[in-house]
């Protein structure tokens, strides 16, 4: 089955430190085939026969044993990914790198996500869905509070989120 994998808050600020050719080495070393990665931000490709959650593990697991780093891993079969694209409630006419889809790692809690709809984002947008948070962020994630930390915390989850611009590179890098 193929597989996209995020990695969650790799390459950042100097930190959680990945060269991703070496990861795509150890990777295929490891038994996944057609290893492809996308600029150093934690975006691979691959084909594993595994569940979600096993590949999710394993690869954190890989990642552990060869880097010293403990990365949370988001294993996405293809048609989740593009599920989560074809539900994007914002207009395919805004700025492509302004629209993040997060992904979370399970569903927030009610209680929480009351809270959140409490917090003045200014002219930030989103919209919840599930294990999904879809954002518009006008002025871009550079001036956004809506980065990583922030919505990890509010929700009480572990998230990774990528611009539409990158998630509809992943799928055409499927394709070919």
């Amino acid at each position: 089955m193929q597989y996209i994998i995020f990695l969650r808050a790799v390459n950042v600020s100097g930190k959680n430190l990945i060269k991703m050719a070496e990861l795509k080495e150890k990777l295929s070393k490891a038994g996944y085939q057609d290893v492809q990665t996308y600029i150093q931000s934690g975006n691979i490709l691959l084909k594993s026969d595994e569940s979600s959650e096993k590949l999710a593990t394993a690869i954190n697991s890989l990642i552990k044993n060869e880097f010293g780093l403990d990365i949370s891993v988001f294993a996405l079969a293809e048609k989740e990914l593009r599920k989560s694209l074809d539900d994007c409630p914002f207009s395919a006419e805004l700025a492509p790198n302004h629209v993040f889809i997060t992904y979370l790692n399970k569903e927030p809690e009610n209680t929480v996500l009351e809270l959140f709809k409490n917090i003045d984002l200014g002219p930030e947008e989103y919209l919840h869905k599930g294990k999904l948070f879809y954002f518009y962020l006008p002025s871009g994630m550079a001036k956004s509070k809506l980065n990583n930390n922030f919505i990890e915390k509010k929700l009480k989850v572990i998230a990774t989120g990528r611009n539409l611009n990158t998630i509809n590179k992943m799928l055409t890098l499927i394709t070919k």
